[in-house]
């Protein structure tokens, strides 16, 4: 006899539904992040046997990233991806995370031609020094830049790579510094920057200049890079501050030990009564009411012996006035080297902007004094003076500007000129990101040599630059 079919429960298809109606419900309704946080949520009515078990609470580091090209703030992060002055993390808020980074590139491409028109010059210690032809593309000037706050709110960092093919360091630090912001009146900083003795020394190198580079006359005079501390501010609306003590006016490179033991003092203050006169010294901003500057800066550097090797990054040597460096020897007597002295710089400086006219000078005055030698020396002491002037007119308004300039230096050893012009194209209408410049200087008997401005001391000739700067 056949054996009857097995009894099937008829509990279990119920269990069964009321198992997935559960599971639907706690799919298709979850607890929200507070009830979460406090308790797990109750098991559904006749489910017992299904645990309901919250879902892991998600790692503020493991969120999805808003689509690229867009500023959307991750959600649930504290941080998000913006554009701000350079590719940027920022926090949502400052306050609680006191953190953020800016990545920004600076470039600047150049073609550089020099055509002769002598084939020599004598430098003051009696040396022979060719002068010779150009033609070549290089990238002078080029800057992977790290800044943001850390810490604390108000205090900022700056890290600035720099690369390059015009020298024999073609990867560098060219400047790095800690700042805390006090108050719109003081801000300290502590690191490496530029001594600021030059206004157009402050304002370069990727602000458009009126010129492919710094004039020749400030390429001559200014100071270069150091470590030391500096203050900025403005204490007044308008008025603005940049003072600074620096292990020396020229020391950018050196070790310690090739430092003497006495700093260099410098301060920069300048005026803007008409409002804000904008970067650079062409009016790219198209000033409908006339914008002036006035400033002035004066730099002490006391027993500024050893120099850093011309070849240095941003290394500006210092020169007589014909161009040999002061240190070679020979170069203030027969037979005897310069091995320590002090300088003192002032300049003062006024610029002009309107409706896309600019007009800009400044004027030099160097002494160097306290001589000591290896030897008698005929002199104590030798001045220098010199300066600039430019001049801009926008023939099409915030794209294209046609430029003109000369400058000069002279003194007891020399004497030379520069007269140049040319003309910049701003792609992006009103803003210096990326622009193109054409210049061209007839240069006489030039005292001047920096390896990032095209200038050799001696030059006598006919210059030709044409770059292509982009900064983001």
């Amino acid at each position: 006899m056949p054996m009857a079919a097995p009894q099937r429960s008829a509990h279990r298809p119920l269990h069964g539904c009321l198992a997935i109606v559960a599971c639907l419900a706690l799919i298709a309704q979850p607890p929200s992040p507070t009830r979460a946080a406090e308790a797990p949520p109750e098991p559904v009515e006749g489910a017992a046997a299904a645990e309901a078990i919250p879902p892991p609470l998600p790692e503020l580091w493991e969120e999805s990233p808003a689509p690229i090209g867009t500023d959307t703030e991750w959600i649930g992060s504290r941080f998000r991806a913006d554009y701000d002055n350079g590719f940027a993390i920022l926090p949502r808020d400052p306050g609680q995370t006191p953190f953020s980074l800016r990545i920004r590139n600076q470039n600047m491409f150049r073609y550089d031609g020099f055509a002769r028109a002598e084939p020599s010059w004598t430098d003051s210690a009696g040396n022979i020094v060719p002068i010779t032809n150009s033609n070549y593309f290089g990238i002078p000037r080029g800057r992977l830049i790290f800044s943001g706050d850390a810490l604390l709110p108000r205090l900022s960092y700056l890290l600035n790579i720099d690369y390059n093919s015009v020298t024999n360091q073609p990867i560098g630090f060219r400047a790095f510094w800690l700042s805390y912001r006090f108050s719109k009146t003081l801000e300290l900083s502590v690191g490496q920057s530029k001594v600021p003795g030059s206004r157009e020394w402050i304002e370069s190198a990727f602000a458009p200049l009126q010129s492919a580079d710094r004039t020749m006359a400030t390429t001559f005079f200014r100071p270069s890079l150091s470590q030391g501390v500096w203050i900025t501010g403005e204490p007044l609306d308008g008025l603005f501050y940049h003072a600074m003590v620096a292990n020396g006016f020229n020391t950018l490179n050196l070790l310690p030990e090739a430092l003497n033991n006495r700093f260099a003092w410098a301060g920069s203050a300048w005026w803007e009564p008409w409002g804000d006169f904008g970067r650079g010294y062409s009016d790219l901003q198209d000033h409908q009411e006339g914008a002036i500057r006035l400033g002035g800066c004066y730099t002490y550097a006391l027993g500024s012996g050893s120099q850093s090797a011309s070849d240095a990054v941003e290394n500006s040597p210092i020169r007589l006035s014909d161009g040999t460096i002061i240190t070679t020897p020979g170069a203030l007597a027969p037979g005897v080297t310069l091995l320590s002295y002090d300088i003192s710089l002032a300049a003062i400086d006024l610029a002009w902007k309107y409706r896309g006219l600019s007009l800009s000078s400044e004027l030099y005055f160097q002494d160097l004094l306290g001589f000591r030698a290896t030897g008698p020396l005929p002199i104590g002491s030798t001045s220098a003076f010199g300066g600039f002037v430019k001049a801009g007119s926008f023939v099409v308004p915030r794209e294209t500007e046609i430029y003109a300039r000369t400058s000069y230096v002279t003194g007891a050893y020399g004497s030379g000129t520069e007269w140049g012009g040319g003309f910049n194209r701003f792609f992006l209408p009103g803003k210096d990101n990326l622009f193109f410049t054409l210049d061209a200087a007839w240069l006489e008997s030039s005292p001047a040599g920096q390896n990032r401005t095209g200038f050799v001391a001696g030059q006598t000739g006919l210059l030709v630059r044409a770059q292509i700067v982009a900064s983001y």
